[in-house]
Order: structure tokens, then sequence, then C-alpha cells
């Protein structure tokens, strides 16, 4: 008879904050995040997707905006495929005090166990034409993506037009259980091995 402990499945922890951004002529933003994981991962605890609250450009903190805002979730799967993203949306005022889209990101949570300060480097999508570009700034509706979650997709971002500018901070605590039980390792210097070659 087979072990009836043994595990059915892995499971990562995320707990930690969306810090900060500077982003290029923006003084005031919020941001919209949202984890996106493949089919076979299961939400065990925390929100998918969530808001911050607005921030704005203070005296003496040279152009950045401050959130500190928390973020903690926990999947369970059975392989790795579909790791889980996380894709922000910054949103600010223009000229004309009106809510447009900043900038995009996206990036995979971590696969090893530890403690890390990551920068997302923000992109937008840009108009096809001057004649939409300037339709856009009439209208104060820039172009944006119609699916939130399409920075992480990677069928057809090749044929996106984008401009880069600005970026966001995170820092992420990430916590692996029975990932070795599947064949994975995760990294954290544990086996010999893979340590051997990281200190190549």
């Amino acid at each position: 008879m087979g072990d009836s402990s043994a595990p059915t499945s892995f499971t990562i922890l995320v707990t930690g904050q969306i810090e900060c951004a500077e982003i290029p002529n923006c003084t005031n933003a919020y941001l919209k995040f949202q984890f996106v994981a493949g089919e076979d991962w299961q939400l065990l605890d925390g929100l998918e997707e969530g808001i911050t609250q607005a921030a704005r450009v203070a005296e003496g903190r040279d152009g950045v905006l401050v959130w500190n805002f928390p973020i903690d979730i926990t999947y369970k799967t059975t392989n790795a495929f579909g790791w889980p993203q996380l894709v922000v949306a910054v949103y600010g005022l223009d000229m004309f005090g009106r809510d447009v889209i900043k900038g995009y990101a996206c990036m995979h949570l971590p696969t090893c166990a530890g403690r890390y300060n990551l920068t997302m480097r923000l992109f937008r999508p840009r108009s096809a034409s001057l004649l939409q570009s300037l339709t856009s700034f009439m209208s104060g509706m820039p172009a944006e993506f119609s699916d939130p979650k399409f920075p992480s997709y990677g069928e057809g971002r090749e044929v996106t037009r984008v401009q880069s500018g600005g970026h966001v901070k995170v820092q992420l605590n990430l916590l692996t259980k029975d990932m070795d039980m599947f064949g994975y390792v995760d990294g954290s210097g544990r086996d010999p091995s893979l340590q051997a070659v990281t200190q190549m």
C-alpha cells in the first residue's frame, strides 16, 4: 500500500508589498494588480486582484509615488506549467485631470524561496497612427489593452507597439512546500549539485 500521507500537490506562498513607482510627468496615480496562473493552479488563500490607494508625489521625494500596498496569496498545483505572474496597470491623471493609463508591467513570480526586491519596467501601448494619437489625446482615451491580462500572454505581444517609461518596485517573500516531492528543485541552494552550478 502507498503512503497515504504523501503530498498530492506542492504549494507556493507569496507575501510582500507593492512599494512605489517612478513615472515621468506623473504626480498622482493608483495601481491595479492581478495574479495570473495556469489552469492547473488552484488558489488556496488571498486575493488574485486588487487596487491600491491613490498616491501623490510628496515634496522632497524626487518623483516617487509611494503605496506600500500589501499582497498575500497562496497557490497549489501538481506541475510548474503556468507559473503565476504578477500583472500591474498604473493609472494617473493627465493635464486635464482625466484618468488615463500610465503603464503596464508583468513578471513571473520567483521560482526560488527567498526575499526579493524587484523592479517592474512599465510600458504602454502606442496608437497605430498619428491621427489615432491625436484622436486619443482629444478624447482623453489613450490606447490601452482591452484585456488587462494581455501583458501576461505570449501570443500577440510581438506585434504590439509600446512606449516604455517608468518602473514599479515590488518586495516579495516566497515560500515553497513539497516541490521536491514532484521532481522540482527550487534553487534555494539546498541541493549541493545546484549550489555548485550557481557558484561558478
